[in-house]
């Protein structure tokens, strides 16, 4: 039986309610279909990106949009590979969420197998490890290098308990926490040799998606990991053995991965919110930063931002940069600055 500790917080509860508002917004905007079209591309290749960020793939943004696109890259033909499997890996899940039944194992060793062909030992892929868990001690600030996974022979009954009690997801435990939750559960499991971490991200956002939390699509949330790549880690480091994880408390995790996902669908709602600028073309969001969405985002929920504010949601960013982001969006016809009162205002233009 799987039953993981966190705590029902008020912060918790208004992380959530957030995003259920934020969802009702998104889903009801109204969006030609290139644009939905144009979101849905966006969020496949971020997520591409990221994912070989977070796996060290070894090749640029560049490389990878080359790969995708079926150019000729000249990089080591492993790096393809992995570009090519987690393309097809990820429209696998964007098709599987659309059924709603529950994830099995199977469908978990299909996916792994997806992301690994052709990347390593035949036996190894699409099947649960058969030893212990490879863990490189490359994180800083996490004891990662150090942990210790499960054995091999539980790995299937841990899995197993862990899909049983996300099948139950539906009001308790909300979907988006029992996705969050199902996300680190996999990733201290390490149920495979390779990849066990792009399988507990893609989990995670199969479960989103089953549940009506898809966000038209255009979920990255790994570019948010990428990021704070450091903090990911640390955040999902809650004990030295899966023993000491499985008794310990999920909030710190929780916590990090609500604020990612909020980040993500500020971008996506700022995305939105930048279609009804005059003149703006659907193929533009494609080049949107994602510190300009999150600075548009909080323009178009509070009807304007300040300097201040916009140095709070860039934090740590430098002010310079910040002050960079907000001219850009103005020359860009995005913001308006407002130098009527004592301090400029940037609202959205609409």
């Amino acid at each position: 039986m799987f039953s993981p500790v966190y705590t029902v917080t008020a912060r918790l509860l208004a992380s959530v309610s957030l995003i259920e508002r934020a969802r009702g917004r998104i889903d009801a905007a109204r969006l030609a279909p290139e644009q939905a079209n144009g979101l849905q591309h966006h969020a496949q290749t971020e997520m591409i990106i990221a994912s070989a960020g977070l796996s060290d793939y070894l090749l640029t943004r560049p490389q990878i949009q080359a790969v995708l696109e079926d150019q000729d890259v000249h990089a080591p033909a492993r790096a393809i590979t992995e570009v090519r499997n987690a393309k097809a890996t990820i429209e696998w899940a964007r098709l599987r969420q659309l059924d709603g039944t529950p994830l099995t194992l199977d469908d978990i060793c299909q996916m792994h197998a997806l992301f690994t062909e052709n990347l390593g030992v035949d036996h190894e892929v699409g099947n649960f490890r058969a030893g212990p868990a490879v863990i490189l001690n490359e994180y800083l600030g996490s004891a990662w290098g150090g942990y210790k996974a499960p054995p091999a022979g539980v790995v299937k009954d841990r899995m197993d308990a862990l899909m049983n009690w996300v099948a139950g997801a539906e009001t308790d435990p909300h979907p988006v926490i029992a996705a969050g939750i199902a996300h680190q559960e996999i990733a201290a499991i390490r149920p495979f040799t390779l990849g066990s971490g792009q399988v507990a991200r893609l989990v995670s956002r199969i479960v989103l998606g089953q549940h009506g939390y898809s966000f038209r699509d255009g979920l990255a949330l790994g570019s948010y990991y990428l990021l704070n790549r450091t903090a990911y880690h640390v955040a999902l480091d809650n004990g030295a053995s899966y023993l000491e994880r499985a008794r310990s408390s999920r909030d710190d995790w929780l916590d990090f991965y609500l604020r990612g996902l909020h980040n993500e669908v500020d971008r996506l709602t700022a995305m939105i919110a930048a279609f009804q600028v005059d003149g703006f073309e659907a193929g533009h969001p494609a080049t949107m930063r994602r510190d300009e969405a999150c600075l548009l985002a909080f323009a178009d929920e509070y009807g304007s931002l300040t300097k201040r504010d916009a140095a709070s949601i860039l934090s740590p960013l430098p002010r310079r940069l910040v002050l960079k982001r907000l001219a850009a969006l103005v020359d860009q016809g995005r913001l308006v600055a407002d130098t009527s009162g004592e301090h400029v205002r940037y609202l959205l233009k609409h």
